[in-house]
């Protein structure tokens, strides 16, 4: 739910950016930069929806093989989330809801820390091997893992410089 929280934000606030944006100066690259925020908003909803939450964490469903390596290309590429450390994160805040080992509760943190911190919350939680040893167990690093996927700052960097090259590096960056 803090997910679509923070989604929901975040489009609403690149919206007006956006908005602002092409009423002080239209041009044809401020159309295509809120189309590609749409889209690239979506899909960046459906890996965590569908492959993190649903598929990934809970099993719930059976995306194709192509899918998965698809969305876990989109999140390393937009974010440098490693799947293995969402998931264990998410599994722990359900296996300890609302308690102090909750690794981002409203209710014990308050609503406005979690929105405030979530991302350090996340990160202290998900960079404790423990957490990933104990939730993520079934999600061994594979070889694109160790060879790619675990290098967060390498996935960042090209998601960056793809930005940059599709946008020019003002509106990439």
């Amino acid at each position: 739910h803090l997910a679509r929280t923070n989604n929901i934000v975040t489009a609403v606030l690149l919206a007006l950016v956006l908005a602002l944006g092409m009423w002080a100066v239209p041009s044809p690259l401020y159309v295509a930069v809120a189309v590609y925020a749409w889209v690239f908003i979506q899909i960046s909803m459906m890996a965590v929806t569908l492959y993190l939450h649903r598929d990934q964490a809970h099993r719930a469903i059976d995306l194709h093989p192509a899918l998965r390596h698809f969305f876990r290309l989109w999140i390393w590429l937009t974010s440098g989330m490693l799947t293995r450390e969402w998931v264990a994160v998410h599994r722990k805040h359900h296996a300890h809801t609302d308690t102090p080992d909750d690794p981002h509760s409203p209710a014990v943190s308050g609503w406005k820390t979690v929105q405030v911190r979530n991302l350090a919350m996340y990160r202290s939680a998900a960079h404790d091997q423990r957490n990933i040893d104990r939730y993520a167990k079934d999600l061994a690093p594979t070889r694109w893992d160790r060879r790619l996927f675990d290098r967060s700052s390498v996935g960042l960097l090209l998601g960056t410089a793809i930005l940059c090259v599709v946008f020019g590096w003002p509106v990439g960056l």
